[in-house]
């Protein structure tokens, strides 16, 4: 039986001109929270943090919980930057993300132009309480495929 039960947890925070951010590790489960609008400084912050947290799994699988409600948006370099991250996620452990999104405009925006979501297992929410939730009960399905 191989069940991968992580106990480390971290945080990040960090306020730029370019947007704000939080990083939160908690056992399976990577939270992000985007506040203000970001340019491509600031998405590169992001995705330099991102990336050392994913590594920290070492191929084991993780979620990710992506809080955007303080989000107002960001260049078009920005979705590139999100499109290049992504894809480079595409090909990690990540098993479900959750993001947590109320704005029309920015998710039709965000679906446009981040494509390499698309093979991404993706869900919506409209606050952290039900996103937790969703991934919880996914890490444990996944555990228990493992097992």
């Amino acid at each position: 039986m191989m069940k991968f039960i992580f106990n480390f947890a971290w945080k990040i925070k960090l306020h730029a001109m370019h947007g704000e951010f939080d990083i939160e590790v908690n056992g399976s489960i990577i939270k992000l929270v985007l506040r203000g609008a970001f340019n491509d400084i600031g998405a590169k912050a992001v995705v330099v943090e991102l990336k050392n947290c994913v590594l920290a799994y070492e191929q084991a699988p993780f979620t990710i919980m992506m809080n955007l409600l303080a989000f107002d948006g960001g260049t078009p370099e920005v979705f590139a930057e999100s499109d290049n991250f992504n894809a480079w996620l595409n090909n990690t452990n990540m098993v479900a993300k959750a993001l947590i999104f109320t704005s029309p405009a920015l998710i039709a925006i965000e679906r446009t132009l981040v494509k390499s979501k698309a093979q991404q297992n993706i869900q919506y929410f409209d606050n952290e309480a039900d996103a937790q939730l969703w991934l919880n009960e996914y890490i444990d399905e996944v555990h228990n495929k493992l097992a």
